[in-house]
């Protein structure tokens, strides 16, 4: 499992309960310590190679989970006063290798790109319905943010 450097930023393992038949893929429970409410569930679907971001939300907790492909999420932590303040983290989530969940707080930017050969669907559950003047986003080319995409 990857360390993270960004404070208040979690990254659990989860399980997969495999058969012939199929599979099971657990994401998120009510008695998680990181669960805070729900707000609403989508998913994203990102094409091979599309980078997304960078985006930032004010007060949405968010859950993302990959249940099919490859993404690779890049946060920047820009929080004034946070003790990894300018950290970068890079986290790979997928549904294979690192099937596992990322928790993050409000007042992060994050980024996401596709890395497997065909698309992937980031699951995201929010702790509050989603509204538009609650978030912000930045171009991918930005000097705001000391990462740039490959």
């Amino acid at each position: 499992m990857e360390s993270l450097k960004i404070h208040d930023l979690s990254l659990v393992r989860l399980k997969q309960i495999v058969d012939p038949r199929g599979a099971v893929y657990h994401y998120l429970k009510a008695d998680d310590p990181n669960f805070r409410g729900f707000g609403e569930a989508y998913y994203s679907k990102v094409n091979p190679g599309v980078i997304k971001g960078w985006k930032y939300h004010h007060e949405l907790f968010q859950h993302f989970c990959v249940p099919f492909g490859a993404i690779e999420i890049v946060v920047y932590d820009g929080r004034e006063g946070s003790a990894t303040y300018g950290a970068v983290d890079k986290v790979l989530l997928n549904d294979n290798s690192h099937y596992s969940r990322l928790s993050m707080p409000p007042k992060l930017w994050y980024s996401f790109k596709c890395v497997s050969e065909e698309f992937s669907l980031l699951a995201n559950i929010i702790d509050q319905a989603h509204r538009p003047d609650e978030s912000e986003v930045l171009s991918l080319d930005t000097n705001i943010i000391p990462y740039e995409w490959h």
